[in-house]
This record gives C-alpha cells, structure tokens and sequence, in this order.
C-alpha cells in the first residue's frame, strides 16, 4: 500500500477512534522502481536487499560520491535559508547549527578526525536563489552535504542538483510528504513532521472538540500550503467539518489585511493557518484586534515564542499549535537535562545566539541527528562518503533529547519520516510558553513512506 492510498484509507474510516484516524493503524509498504536512476533503488550497486538495511543505488553516482573524504578534509555542510524578507527569523537555523557543531569540534575534535564546516547562503524565500546559491555550494564551495532547506517550492527545485550529484539534501524545514520518498528521490530526506500528517491530526482534534464546526483557512499560497489545504479539505469532508471561508497570500504580501477580515466575517469556530514566517503573527494579531472569540490552530512552523508570539502578546493568547520539539522558553523545562545543556552549549559556542529562539534550538536539533548520521556513516564500509552518509540518515536510529518524544527514526522502507510523535500545546500570554493541552499523537513507524 502506498503513502497515498494509506491515506485515502485513513480518511475515509470515519468510525476510527482519534489517536488511530490521526496517527495511522496501517503500516505502509514502498513500491519498487526499475528506473535506474541514482535515485532509485533497483539496479546498481547499493540495491536494497531483503532483509537487509536500506541503501541507495549509487550506480549512476559519480566517483566523487563514493570517495572517503581526505584525512583531515573538512565536512562541509551547505545550507540556503531566508535570511531576509519575510521569513528571515528562519535564519535562526544557521548559528542553531553551527552551535552544536562549535561543540562537535571542541568536544571530539570533529567526526572521525574531521572538523565541520557550515557554509550558509541567503535565498530570501526565492526559488530561484535558492538553487542559484545550492549550484554554487556543490560546484564551488563543494560541500559534503546540505540540510535544513526551507521551503517546500526551494527544496523541490534544487533537488535534482542534489540528485545529479548524489550529494544528501538531509533532514529538511519543509514538512512536503514528498521527501518521505525513498523509492524515486533517495537522495533528499525530511526533518519535520510531514504537513499532511499533520493537517489530518488538525481535522481529528477539531472534530472531537467540536463536532460540525465552522473551519476558516488561511493559505500560503504555494505547495507548502496547499499541502495543509488540500489533506485537510478532504479530511474535513470526511469528518463533517464545514469550510466556511478559505484566503490565500502570496508570500511577497505586505500584509494580509484583506484575507484577516474575510476570515472574522465568516464567523468561523476554528481558523487554521496554514502559513508561516512573518505571516504567523500576522494572522494572529490580526485575528486579535478584530474581536475574534473562536479558537486558532497555526501550522507548527509557527511554533517560535521568541519570533512569532513575543513580539505581539498577548494577541497569540490561546493559539494552538502542534509540538514536536521541547520549547526552550517554556519554564516547565527549565531544569530538564537536555535542555539545560543546550542552553549552556548556547552560551559557550553560540556566539549571542538567543537560546530561547525556537528556531535556534531547531537548527541545534537538527545538527545533532546530522552528526550522528555522520559518525555512522564514518564506521560504514568505504569511510565517510557521500553515499555512505544518505545510507546512515535513511536508518536513522537516535535519541533526539530536545524532541517531545525523544524519537528520531526511519528505516527507508516501511518507514520514511523522522519525525511521527507530537503534542498540542496553547500559547500562555502570562507565562511566555506553549502550554501542553494533554492532546498526544503518536504516529512512530505508522506513516509509512510516500508514493506515486
């Protein structure tokens, strides 16, 4: 059964309990491709075998993909984000994961004798510079590999860069099913929880809180968003939700005035939204000042307090959103283990980094599971390629301190996404934190993997 076709299955059991409509009692199986491509899996060297761990076919690979990087040769990690325009609080990634590899550095002396490189390029958000800026990372700066892309359009139209060269675009910002396929594009991987995934547990939560509920969205207008849309439109048909009003933006908007007041005139009970960036305090302040009463669910890229609550509280007040990581701002963590030695690695290698930004803690996160994938991938046979690094991420198997559940696994076949295990949480004005609701979805190994 496909990612798809589990999903349509999901969807149409309406006698489901919650937990099991949102998270998935089906496993799901990949389907085999025979195109030979780098990025398939039958042919060539690197065919996974029965039973055996899942590998990429490297036979269409060029000789550099499957070379040991030279003794003391640094590990270069490339990476695009918005580092201006309305998304650049997204740039927060960059020093999140230089941090932890500031603390590889001085605490290992690197991976396996090797020191980490971050080499960071601004997109704004655009495409367009994003693969301008990922042709010069591989080609001129010549990286090893590159993680934590933002954007779903930016990931998608660099991939095949990423593919050509057999170069990992790992553990990715972009929650697009798509990068949960290890079928047809093996050499990209997600690092967050998938939004269809998450628009299904939207759809479940809304449904038992308020049966028949009037639901208002708004949409970026582009495949991040539509992703949101178009599983919680079919999800929301299916639980007898009514969609009373739908707005997209273009993600230049200077503001979304227009699309706030279209949504308080339909008198929603729910308003989803399902954008990210700038455009998340936007929403919520503007559904603030316009009186709204009803209740407000923001995609988890919204989850920043530092970025998008702080700066216009108290009107985020009771938002809701879905957790996958703990939020370092929030005092119920205050003498937790991991976050405790994040803070303290903040302040020792951050260099002013605010430890409290969540996407700071995001891009040490993130740094840490790439690490680990690296240091397997050094003990693999043939040392540390490029290949043997896509190999480790695909088995991902590591205990992620700073995540709700501490989970970070796949195994490349039956299961292709790292992060499956969430939390609702509401924003607390007085508190200054994202307060767990007790609302849990556990969906470790239930996803699947993503087909056409």
């Amino acid at each position: 059964m496909t990612y798809r076709a589990r999903a349509k299955l999901a969807t149409a059991a309406l006698s489901l309990a919650l937990v099991a409509a949102a998270c998935g009692d089906s496993k799901s199986e990949t389907t085999s491709s025979t195109t030979g491509a780098p990025g398939a899996t039958a042919g060539g060297s690197g065919t996974t075998t029965a039973g055996g761990p899942f590998r990429v076919n490297d036979a269409s690979c060029p000789p550099a993909a499957k070379a040991p990087l030279a003794a003391g040769a640094p590990i270069k990690i490339g990476v695009s984000l918005p580092q201006s325009g309305a998304l650049a609080a997204f740039g927060a990634l960059g020093p999140g994961m230089k941090t932890y590899f500031e603390k590889v550095t001085a605490d290992k002396a690197g991976v396996a004798g090797h020191k980490i490189e971050l080499v960071v390029k601004d997109d704004g958000y655009d495409p367009g510079r994003t693969v301008a800026n990922t042709t010069q990372l591989i080609e001129e700066d010549k990286i090893f590999a590159s993680s934590l892309y933002v954007g779903t359009p930016n990931v998608q139209r660099s991939r095949k860069a990423f593919e050509d060269s057999c170069t990992p675009q790992l553990f990715v910002g972009t929650g697009a099913p798509e990068w949960g396929d290890p079928t047809t594009h093996q050499w990209t991987v997600g690092g967050i929880l998938a939004y269809n995934t998450e628009a299904n547990i939207w759809a479940d939560y809304i449904s038992q809180k308020k049966p028949g509920a009037k639901v208002a969205q708004l949409v970026f207008n582009n495949d991040f968003g539509k992703s949101y849309q178009r599983t919680f439109e079919k999800a929301a048909k299916d639980k007898g939700l009514n969609i009373v009003e739908t707005k997209l933006h273009e993600g230049t908007a200077p503001n979304i005035d227009n699309e706030t007041a279209a949504i308080l005139a339909a008198q929603p009970d729910y308003v989803l939204g399902e954008t990210t960036g700038a455009f998340c305090p936007r929403l919520m302040g503007g559904l603030a000042k316009g009186g709204y009463k009803g209740k407000t669910i923001m995609s988890s890229t919204c989850a920043a307090v530092q970025s998008f609550f702080k700066p216009i509280d108290p009107a985020g007040n009771g938002v809701l959103l879905i957790a996958a990581q703990k939020d370092p701002s929030d005092p119920q963590y205050a003498n937790d283990p991991a976050i405790v030695t994040y803070k303290a690695d903040i302040a020792k290698h951050g260099g002013g980094a605010n430890a409290n930004d969540g996407s700071i803690l995001t891009g040490y996160n993130i740094a840490a599971l790439l690490v680990d994938s690296l240091e397997k991938a050094a003990a693999l046979p043939g040392g540390l390629t490029r290949v043997n690094l896509m190999n480790a991420a695909w088995n991902a198997d590591f205990t992620l301190p700073l995540a709700i559940s501490g989970k970070a696994k796949m195994d490349g076949k039956t299961d292709a996404y790292i992060v499956e295990t969430v939390e609702f949480t509401a924003y607390d004005a007085a508190k200054g934190s994202q307060v767990p609701t007790g609302d849990k979805f556990d969906s470790e190994a239930k996803t699947g993997t993503f087909a056409a």
